[in-house]
């Protein structure tokens, strides 16, 4: 028969789910209000942990804040290459079109990823050059260089990469991020699948024709 403590140890939540808790109720909150608007007992509270365990996770605001957007990257970043991986050898405007549906689908059950982009273009201060240099600059780069051949060959308008990149990064996430106004002026809900299919549909048909 188990001892009690040996009991205690198997039925007690494990730290590392304690901590998956915090970071998404984290999440939520700097996407909803922004870093200075959300407050370490706002997030314990979302979480539903006490004060002193978040703070024993957690020693304080910002490491919470980068711990929660490193999460949040990691995701993106693995279903980005998860989605490269299977197209070895498919030609390369299949590979973007493709990976751009990837973008729009996983901006669609992460909102909060554009939520605090543009919060944090609001403060414009070191946790933008932050997110820029750990997080941003790479998928610029690799997703700038990927339009610039594409437009190159002749597969894209001649628009500069730049402003491609915009255009996809601005209107792929929109409808997730606007979606209280979406629901009211469209009459849909920008979550349910058929709809989220359907606005990939319509930013590759704008961006590749097809």
């Amino acid at each position: 028969m188990a001892s009690r403590s040996s009991r205690a140890r198997v039925t007690r939540p494990s730290a590392d789910a304690t901590r998956e808790r915090i970071l998404e109720a984290a999440l939520d909150l700097f996407a909803e209000l922004s870093f200075d608007g959300a407050t370490t007992r706002d997030i314990a509270t979302r979480a539903a942990v006490t004060q002193p365990l978040l703070n024993y996770h957690f020693s304080s605001k910002d490491e919470l804040w980068r711990a929660a957007v490193d999460r949040l990257f990691a995701a993106l970043n693995a279903a980005l290459t998860d989605r490269a991986e299977g197209l070895r050898g498919v030609d390369e405007v299949t590979v973007a079109r493709l990976m751009v549906r990837e973008f729009i689908y996983f901006s669609a059950s992460h909102p909060q990823l554009h939520r605090i982009i543009t919060q944090e273009c609001k403060a414009d201060g070191p946790r933008m050059d932050w997110l820029v240099e750990r997080h941003i600059r790479d998928l610029y780069d690799t997703t700038t260089s990927m339009f610039e051949q594409l437009t190159a060959d002749g597969h894209l308008p001649p628009i500069p990469p730049a402003h491609l990149y915009y255009i996809v990064t601005g209107a792929g996430p929109t409808m997730f991020v606007l979606s209280p106004e979406c629901r009211r002026l469209a009459g849909i809900e920008p979550t349910d699948p058929e709809v989220v299919e359907a606005h990939a549909d319509a930013v590759c048909l704008l961006l590749f024709g097809h």
